[in-house]
Protein backbone atom coordinates (compact mmCIF):
# COMPACT_ATOMS: atom_id res chain seq x y z
CA UNK A 1 0.00 0.00 0.00
CA UNK A 2 1.46 3.41 -1.04
CA UNK A 3 2.65 5.10 2.43
CA UNK A 4 0.17 8.57 1.39
CA UNK A 5 -2.85 6.04 1.12
CA UNK A 6 -1.39 3.79 4.54
CA UNK A 7 -0.90 7.27 6.51
CA UNK A 8 -4.53 8.47 5.39
CA UNK A 9 -6.21 5.24 5.60
CA UNK A 10 -4.82 4.70 9.22
CA UNK A 11 -5.83 8.59 10.55
CA UNK A 12 -8.91 8.00 9.27
CA UNK A 13 -9.09 5.01 11.34
CA UNK A 14 -8.13 6.87 14.27
CA UNK A 15 -11.01 9.10 13.84
CA UNK A 16 -14.07 6.53 14.03
CA UNK A 17 -15.77 5.27 17.01
CA UNK A 18 -15.11 2.03 18.49
CA UNK A 19 -16.46 -0.52 16.46
CA UNK A 20 -20.16 -1.60 17.27
CA UNK A 21 -20.16 -4.51 19.00
CA UNK A 22 -20.55 -8.03 16.22
CA UNK A 23 -24.60 -8.60 16.55
CA UNK A 24 -23.62 -12.82 15.99
CA UNK A 25 -23.85 -14.08 19.57
CA UNK A 26 -20.95 -16.77 18.20
CA UNK A 27 -19.02 -13.87 17.88
CA UNK A 28 -15.68 -13.44 20.27
CA UNK A 29 -15.69 -10.58 23.01
CA UNK A 30 -14.92 -7.52 21.61
CA UNK A 31 -15.38 -8.73 17.45
CA UNK A 32 -16.27 -5.78 15.05
CA UNK A 33 -19.60 -5.30 13.78
CA UNK A 34 -18.68 -7.24 10.77
CA UNK A 35 -17.24 -10.07 12.35
CA UNK A 36 -18.13 -13.73 10.48
CA UNK A 37 -16.75 -16.97 11.06
CA UNK A 38 -13.99 -18.32 8.51
CA UNK A 39 -15.62 -21.26 7.61
CA UNK A 40 -15.72 -22.15 4.21
CA UNK A 41 -19.37 -22.78 3.95
CA UNK A 42 -20.19 -19.66 5.26
CA UNK A 43 -17.76 -17.30 3.27
CA UNK A 44 -18.52 -18.99 0.15
CA UNK A 45 -22.26 -18.88 0.44
CA UNK A 46 -22.62 -22.76 0.63
CA UNK A 47 -26.40 -22.82 2.28
CA UNK A 48 -26.93 -25.92 4.62
CA UNK A 49 -31.01 -26.23 2.62
CA UNK A 50 -32.29 -25.12 -0.68
CA UNK A 51 -33.07 -21.84 -0.73
CA UNK A 52 -36.19 -22.71 -2.70
CA UNK A 53 -37.48 -24.91 0.02
CA UNK A 54 -36.93 -21.81 2.89
CA UNK A 55 -39.06 -19.77 0.29
CA UNK A 56 -41.95 -23.08 0.43
CA UNK A 57 -41.96 -23.48 3.83
CA UNK A 58 -42.09 -19.85 4.71
CA UNK A 59 -44.30 -19.03 2.12
CA UNK A 60 -41.81 -15.99 1.14
CA UNK A 61 -39.45 -15.02 -1.20
CA UNK A 62 -35.82 -14.34 -2.05
CA UNK A 63 -37.00 -10.35 -2.23
CA UNK A 64 -38.85 -10.07 1.46
CA UNK A 65 -35.95 -11.84 3.11
CA UNK A 66 -33.56 -9.37 1.75
CA UNK A 67 -35.31 -6.98 3.27
CA UNK A 68 -36.16 -8.57 6.32
CA UNK A 69 -32.85 -9.36 7.21
CA UNK A 70 -30.12 -7.51 8.92
CA UNK A 71 -27.73 -7.40 11.97
CA UNK A 72 -30.06 -7.35 14.43
CA UNK A 73 -33.57 -9.28 13.00
CA UNK A 74 -32.50 -13.22 12.85
CA UNK A 75 -34.27 -15.72 9.99
CA UNK A 76 -35.64 -17.37 12.96
CA UNK A 77 -37.27 -14.15 14.52
CA UNK A 78 -39.09 -14.08 10.60
CA UNK A 79 -39.72 -17.78 10.82
CA UNK A 80 -41.75 -17.19 14.24
CA UNK A 81 -43.52 -14.35 13.15
CA UNK A 82 -44.84 -17.14 10.18
CA UNK A 83 -45.72 -19.60 12.90
CA UNK A 84 -42.38 -21.62 12.84
CA UNK A 85 -41.03 -20.56 16.51
CA UNK A 86 -39.59 -24.05 16.95
CA UNK A 87 -36.28 -24.10 15.08
CA UNK A 88 -35.42 -27.26 15.55
CA UNK A 89 -38.49 -28.01 13.81
CA UNK A 90 -37.86 -26.09 11.44
CA UNK A 91 -34.07 -27.27 10.94
CA UNK A 92 -35.70 -30.74 10.64
CA UNK A 93 -37.99 -29.62 8.13
CA UNK A 94 -35.53 -27.06 5.68
CA UNK A 95 -32.91 -30.64 5.67
CA UNK A 96 -35.34 -33.53 5.03
CA UNK A 97 -34.52 -34.11 1.66
CA UNK A 98 -30.38 -34.37 2.54
CA UNK A 99 -31.12 -36.14 5.49
CA UNK A 100 -32.34 -38.41 3.99
CA UNK A 101 -28.92 -39.76 2.21
CA UNK A 102 -26.80 -37.76 4.44
CA UNK A 103 -24.52 -39.87 6.44
CA UNK A 104 -24.51 -39.56 10.65
CA UNK A 105 -21.68 -37.11 10.37
CA UNK A 106 -22.85 -35.40 7.71
CA UNK A 107 -26.27 -34.92 9.34
CA UNK A 108 -25.10 -33.14 12.35
CA UNK A 109 -22.73 -30.99 10.44
CA UNK A 110 -26.18 -29.72 8.13
CA UNK A 111 -28.09 -29.50 11.25
CA UNK A 112 -25.52 -26.96 12.82
CA UNK A 113 -25.13 -25.00 9.96
CA UNK A 114 -28.82 -24.65 9.35
CA UNK A 115 -29.38 -23.61 13.01
CA UNK A 116 -27.01 -20.71 12.37
CA UNK A 117 -28.88 -19.60 9.62
CA UNK A 118 -31.82 -19.12 11.96
CA UNK A 119 -29.59 -17.66 15.04
CA UNK A 120 -27.18 -15.73 13.32
CA UNK A 121 -28.37 -12.36 12.06
CA UNK A 122 -24.73 -11.41 10.00
CA UNK A 123 -24.21 -14.76 9.11
CA UNK A 124 -27.72 -15.64 7.54
CA UNK A 125 -27.54 -12.32 5.52
CA UNK A 126 -23.83 -12.64 4.39
CA UNK A 127 -24.30 -16.56 3.32
CA UNK A 128 -28.00 -15.63 1.47
CA UNK A 129 -26.72 -12.17 -0.28
CA UNK A 130 -23.19 -11.60 -0.11
CA UNK A 131 -22.17 -14.11 -2.87
CA UNK A 132 -19.22 -12.69 -3.93
CA UNK A 133 -17.06 -12.29 -0.71
CA UNK A 134 -15.59 -15.83 -1.37
CA UNK A 135 -12.02 -16.09 -0.55
CA UNK A 136 -11.64 -17.88 -4.04
CA UNK A 137 -11.15 -14.90 -5.73
CA UNK A 138 -7.72 -13.45 -3.71
CA UNK A 139 -6.98 -17.02 -4.02
CA UNK A 140 -7.37 -16.84 -7.82
CA UNK A 141 -6.34 -13.22 -8.46
CA UNK A 142 -3.28 -14.01 -10.84
CA UNK A 143 -5.83 -16.32 -13.25
CA UNK A 144 -8.97 -13.89 -13.08
CA UNK A 145 -7.13 -10.19 -13.11
CA UNK A 146 -3.19 -11.30 -14.01
CA UNK A 147 -1.69 -10.33 -10.66
CA UNK A 148 -0.90 -11.71 -7.45
CA UNK A 149 -3.25 -12.37 -4.65
CA UNK A 150 -1.08 -9.68 -2.31
CA UNK A 151 -1.75 -7.06 -5.10
CA UNK A 152 -5.04 -8.05 -5.69
CA UNK A 153 -5.72 -7.12 -1.79
CA UNK A 154 -3.70 -3.79 -1.95
CA UNK A 155 -5.80 -2.78 -5.10
CA UNK A 156 -8.99 -3.91 -3.36
CA UNK A 157 -8.35 -2.38 -0.07
CA UNK A 158 -7.47 1.05 -2.05
CA UNK A 159 -11.10 1.07 -3.78
CA UNK A 160 -10.65 -0.47 -6.95
CA UNK A 161 -13.12 -1.98 -8.87
CA UNK A 162 -12.40 -6.19 -10.68
CA UNK A 163 -12.78 -4.38 -13.75
CA UNK A 164 -9.88 -1.62 -13.00
CA UNK A 165 -7.84 -4.00 -10.90
CA UNK A 166 -8.35 -6.39 -14.31
CA UNK A 167 -6.89 -3.62 -16.67
CA UNK A 168 -4.43 -3.46 -14.19
CA UNK A 169 -3.22 -7.08 -14.89
CA UNK A 170 -3.35 -6.53 -18.74
CA UNK A 171 -6.83 -8.37 -18.67
CA UNK A 172 -10.45 -7.43 -20.53
CA UNK A 173 -13.54 -7.04 -18.31
CA UNK A 174 -14.88 -9.65 -20.95
CA UNK A 175 -11.70 -11.97 -19.82
CA UNK A 176 -12.01 -11.45 -15.68
CA UNK A 177 -15.58 -12.43 -15.83
CA UNK A 178 -15.26 -15.61 -17.92
CA UNK A 179 -12.23 -16.79 -15.19
CA UNK A 180 -13.96 -15.96 -12.25
CA UNK A 181 -17.39 -17.41 -13.61
CA UNK A 182 -15.24 -20.56 -14.39
CA UNK A 183 -13.21 -20.54 -11.11
CA UNK A 184 -17.42 -20.22 -9.36
CA UNK A 185 -18.44 -22.96 -11.28
CA UNK A 186 -15.60 -25.36 -10.13
CA UNK A 187 -16.38 -23.86 -6.79
CA UNK A 188 -20.04 -25.16 -7.03
CA UNK A 189 -19.10 -28.77 -8.12
CA UNK A 190 -16.06 -29.12 -5.27
CA UNK A 191 -19.09 -27.81 -2.63
CA UNK A 192 -21.85 -30.47 -3.43
CA UNK A 193 -18.78 -33.34 -3.78
CA UNK A 194 -18.11 -32.55 -0.42
CA UNK A 195 -22.28 -32.48 1.14
CA UNK A 196 -22.12 -29.07 1.72
CA UNK A 197 -24.87 -27.90 -0.69
CA UNK A 198 -27.47 -29.82 -3.11
CA UNK A 199 -26.83 -29.74 -6.54
CA UNK A 200 -30.32 -27.79 -6.69
CA UNK A 201 -28.62 -25.54 -4.60
CA UNK A 202 -25.59 -24.97 -6.17
CA UNK A 203 -27.08 -24.52 -9.15
CA UNK A 204 -29.20 -21.91 -7.59
CA UNK A 205 -26.40 -20.05 -6.35
CA UNK A 206 -24.38 -20.26 -9.73
CA UNK A 207 -27.18 -18.60 -11.74
CA UNK A 208 -27.22 -15.87 -9.06
CA UNK A 209 -23.79 -15.30 -9.43
CA UNK A 210 -23.72 -14.80 -13.29
CA UNK A 211 -26.81 -12.65 -13.37
CA UNK A 212 -24.74 -10.45 -10.76
CA UNK A 213 -21.11 -10.85 -12.39
CA UNK A 214 -21.91 -7.65 -14.83
CA UNK A 215 -22.94 -5.50 -11.95
CA UNK A 216 -19.86 -6.62 -9.37
CA UNK A 217 -17.08 -6.10 -12.08
CA UNK A 218 -18.10 -2.39 -12.57
CA UNK A 219 -18.58 -2.20 -8.49
CA UNK A 220 -15.83 -0.59 -6.07
CA UNK A 221 -14.56 -2.45 -3.05
CA UNK A 222 -15.04 -0.21 -0.11
CA UNK A 223 -11.35 1.14 0.72
CA UNK A 224 -9.97 -0.34 4.44
CA UNK A 225 -11.63 3.01 5.90
CA UNK A 226 -14.43 1.62 4.67
CA UNK A 227 -14.67 -1.16 5.84
CA UNK A 228 -13.96 0.38 9.46
CA UNK A 229 -16.33 2.94 8.82
CA UNK A 230 -19.32 0.20 7.98
CA UNK A 231 -17.90 -2.01 10.84
CA UNK A 232 -18.05 1.06 13.18
CA UNK A 233 -21.44 2.13 12.26
CA UNK A 234 -24.53 2.17 14.31
CA UNK A 235 -26.81 -0.95 15.21
CA UNK A 236 -29.98 -0.07 13.47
Amino acid sequence: MPRRLLLSTLIALALLPAAAQAADSHAPKGARGDWLPRSEWVMSSWLPFDEARLYDVLDTDRAELATWLNDRRTLGAFAAKRGRANKRALVQELLAPRLRTASPAAKSRLRSRAMDMLTQAHLARHVLFHIFHTGAIPRHAQSIFGISPRRYRTLRDSGWSPQRIAAEGGRTTARSRAALLSILVRRADQAVRSGAISRRQADALLAYQDAGLDAYMMRRYRTTAQQAAFACRLPA
